[in-house]
């Protein structure tokens, strides 16, 4: 193995006459910045095999696990790349795949933590659980061979809850005698899509076209979303609704595929979005669909709707199909692929740049809203009385101001009106009191879907 340096540190505390016992650069006349290790990749894994061979030749501790140093130097390896690169362990990538799955596997039962196994306290009714025959004082000794002895509560989950493998060995102590059961665990879907009409959600006037709007949520974009909503559109064009509010605010995004499809469903014939890779080489998304099944949608936004859930903002505000309500989102117009790391994990990788129907790159600008809704943010000691924050805070509750002049007496009323002493200044019990006040207002008002709703009436009116 060619014989590689590190530099002169402070670790190397123990100073012997071998060459060997420190990694020291020899005494060549060599400049050790005249020496190029990283020029290429080759170059650089033969230096950390190097790094690896010293570490397990001369630290002094626990066994060195070559795996385990492995996972680490890849581990910090995405990290040190962006927010989404991110490499996981085999447990780790299942609980990846829960996150993005709309299908889990659960045990049908309940179970407490004893002094040594865990005891089953409760059967599921009609669960794959019962029909198998497992009953309520059932000790488990072992799941699919593994000893679930002095296991903790999160590790008995970690072995019940899973995305794959449903079919599940048990083996469980009964009055002194051990049995070995075989079932599938049962399937859990876990919905993304909600649908509801307007008059369930806000305050409608019942001589206004209230019931031609279907509200549509997306919570996540997980495997299936896209049959979720399809499901959604036929409930609300059954009901002879043609404008639609979609709500993405809190959507953090998931599966591109399923985003892709969602907007084939409801974007008009064209470019959805395409891809760019490091090489340049482009991939062009598209929708055939040649009639809408919305005149109008007005798709509602937060600085919390990201990646998927963009390239539906972006594909619908684009097309003309629609338009964006609330407040820029997050800014993710990057894509990650997944690859396959032999006894090791997996590794999540941003690979792809992602632009929208109109070729903007969203990535760490997002997409702006057509109507922006502001979001009111707290007062501190910090704000000044005339700073446009406490301006538009004021506004928000209901007290119309433009002029300093007209701050001060805005801010006067709302004290009276509150209880406590005009004293025209931002105080600590006027700072609280506001920010209370904006608290209230806004878990009783949505103004972004009141906001839509208006809009959307107002067209073809």
């Amino acid at each position: 193995m060619k014989r590689f340096f590190i530099g002169m540190l402070a670790a190397c505390v123990l100073l012997t006459s071998s060459a060997e016992s420190c990694l020291c650069a020899p005494s060549s006349g060599i400049e050790e910045a005249d020496i190029k290790y990283f020029d290429d990749y080759v170059s650089a894994g033969g230096y950390l095999a190097g790094v690896i061979e010293y570490i397990q030749k001369n630290y002094v501790g626990s066994e060195v696990d070559i795996e385990k140093l492995i996972s680490v130097a890849v581990s910090a390896m995405a990290e040190s790349l962006d927010g989404y690169s991110e490499f996981y362990t085999e447990e780790e990538y299942e609980k990846f795949l829960m996150d993005v799955s709309n299908e889990i596997y659960a045990a049908g039962f309940s179970y407490e933590i004893t002094d040594d196994y865990p005891i089953i306290s409760e059967i599921v009714e009609r669960s794959s659980a019962q029909k198998v025959g497992l009953l309520a004082g059932d000790k488990i000794t072992a799941i699919n061979g593994e000893s679930t002895l002095y296991k903790s509560h999160d590790e008995i989950d970690k072995m019940l809850t899973k995305v794959s493998e449903p079919i599940y060995d048990f083996t469980i102590l009964r009055n002194n005698r051990t049995i070995d059961l075989s079932f599938n665990l049962d399937s859990i879907k876990v919905r993304s899509v909600f649908y509801n009409e307007m008059d369930e959600l806000i305050p409608v006037e019942k001589d206004s076209d209230w019931d031609e709007i279907a509200y549509i949520r997306i919570t996540a974009i997980t495997n299936g979303t896209a049959d979720e909503f399809k499901e959604a559109v036929r409930w609300a064009r059954q009901r002879g609704m043609d404008k639609l509010i979609l709500d993405l605010r809190g959507n953090s995004g998931g599966v591109v595929d399923e985003a892709v499809e969602i907007c084939r469903q409801i974007v008009p014939a064209g470019r959805i979005m395409y891809t760019q890779d490091k090489t340049g080489n482009i991939e062009e998304i598209f929708s055939e669909l040649e009639r809408k099944p919305f005149d109008e949608i007005a798709v509602l936004t937060n600085n919390m709707t990201a990646s998927a859930a963009e390239i539906i903002a972006s594909a619908i505000k684009e097309s003309e199909a629609g338009f964006t309500v609330g407040t820029t989102t997050y800014g993710k117009g990057v894509v990650q692929t997944v690859a396959s790391l032999p006894s090791l994990g997996m590794l999540k990788l941003t690979t792809l740049e992602y632009f929208t129907r109109n070729g903007n790159s969203i990535n760490g600008k997002g997409v702006q809203p057509d109507v922006e809704i502001a979001t009111m943010s707290l007062i501190t000691e910090d704000d000044e009385l005339e700073s446009k924050k406490v301006k538009d805070t004021l506004n928000y509750l209901g007290y119309k101001n433009s002029t300093d002049s007209e701050t001060k007496r805005a801010l006067a009323t709302f004290q009276v009106r509150t209880g406590i002493n005009a004293t025209v200044k931002l105080d600590k019990e006027t700072i609280n009191s506001l920010n209370l006040a904006v608290y209230a207002r806004s878990t009783e008002h949505d103004d972004a879907l009141e906001r839509a709703f208006t809009e959307l009436l107002k067209i073809n009116k």
